[in-house]
């Protein structure tokens, strides 16, 4: 009786671990999927320092561009300067590095407000009409005017990001990209492509640094890992904490990382038509979208074909020159009813992903190079959705 107890015990083990096998297999499936079907150039998912999955389209091609992911980079050579008392604490006033500010509203301005999108300074969503046509990016962010008091609300803001290449530059005594690599890099094992620059030398803050997806999976080590890396404490573990804390003016922003809820339901109502309109989309595309008024959506994929559906046959060609042209991406436009916060990312634009979740011990990486034929469709809006299927079938 004991004999067939035990055996039954073990068949009901072996069950319940090709059960999960099974889901984690599946979920590994719907990643694979949907990175080809998203044409992404690179993913790699990571357990620990287990490969999970790994796919390119291009082997020989491993390095791209990060778009806004490089702004989580540039936290953590923020977090450097903090670790080593080149700033003594991210409520440093920017006017102690650039004296200019010291008069007037701007004197209020924290390098923490840099940070979370905080500072008031002016700026338009679209990159290509103020920022890339400027040659000094840093000293465009220094001249810009305030929108609204220092600290008083979340906005979205490329220009003042810049400013955090002259912060670490002033701070440091080294340009960013040359700290970064001489600070973190290279005790990483890191190979940064050329990190792009202005006409005045200043590497961007808001993109510009390419990474290979293997590269980019060690930040998210980094960060999992609170700052360790080996035997060395690269980043104080207090600041990797506070990087990933709610922001007082958006729960689901930190310091230059976004938090990532279990569960996600999209509503639609007039405020997300305002920020369209705000945005500067013309009347007669958000009056398209109207229809969608008061619904609600499970999950970003479920939105991204409603809006589709909304815009018509040629859907995706009228997303990119009407919506996406103007800067403006669904997941920041729509409402959100969120869960708990079990994950983080860096996101940028064409769909670059760096997720972390820690309870899983899971890293993934998405990446897609520029491309002429791009698409919305390309972007791989729910990848993250993906990503916590996987980790929801691991920790069975």
């Amino acid at each position: 009786m004991r004999r067939l107890l035990c055996s039954a015990l073990i068949l009901l083990a072996s069950g319940m671990a090709a059960a999960e096998n099974a889901d984690v297999a599946s979920a590994l499936t719907a990643i694979r999927e949907g990175a080809t079907e998203s044409k992404s150039d690179a993913v790699l998912v990571m357990q620990g320092d287990q490969v999970l999955l790994e796919q390119y389209q291009n082997p020989d091609s491993r390095l791209f561009e990060l778009m806004s992911v490089t702004k989580s980079v540039v936290a953590l050579a923020i977090g450097a300067l903090v670790t080593d008392g080149l700033i003594q604490s991210l409520d440093m006033p920017v006017a102690e590095l650039y004296p200019e500010w010291k008069q007037g509203r701007k004197a209020k301005i924290t390098v923490r407000m840099l940070m979370n999108h905080t500072s008031g300074l002016q700026d338009l969503p679209n990159t290509s009409i103020e920022i890339y046509p400027s040659p000094n990016f840093v000293q465009l962010a220094l001249a810009a005017e305030l929108s609204s008091d220092p600290g008083a609300e979340f906005f979205y803001s490329n220009k003042a990001m810049n400013l955090l290449a002259g912060v670490v530059e002033k701070a440091s005594g080294q340009r960013m990209d040359v700290y970064v690599k001489e600070r973190l890099f290279n005790a990483m094992d890191i190979e940064p492509g050329p990190w792009t620059k202005d006409q005045a030398g200043n590497p961007h803050s808001m993109a510009g640094l390419p990474l290979s997806a293997r590269d980019l999976a060690k930040i998210g080590r980094l960060v999992l890992d609170r700052g360790r890396w080996g035997a060395q404490d690269l980043i104080a573990p207090s600041f990797v904490d506070e990087m990933l804390a709610a922001s007082p003016k958006l729960d689901r922003y930190g310091l230059l990382w976004w938090r990532v809820p279990e569960s996600q339901h999209y509503r639609v109502d007039a405020e997300s038509f305002q920020m369209l309109k705000d945005a500067g989309v013309d009347a007669d595309s958000i009056s398209v979208l109207r229809p969608l008024d008061g619904r609600e959506f499970d999950g970003s994929s479920a939105l991204y074909q409603a809006v589709l559906a909304a815009l018509g046959q040629d859907g995706e060609a009228r997303w990119q020159s009407a919506f996406a042209a103007k800067g403006v991406r669904m997941s920041k436009v729509f409402h959100l009813n969120v869960g708990p916060i079990v994950a983080y990312e860096g996101n940028g634009y064409l769909g670059q992903y760096l997720v972390i979740v820690p309870k899983a011990d899971l890293i993934a990486v998405r990446q897609i190079a520029s491309r002429d034929d791009y698409q919305p469709s390309m972007g791989y809006e729910d990848f993250h959705d993906r990503v916590l299927v996987l980790a929801r079938a691991l920790a069975k």
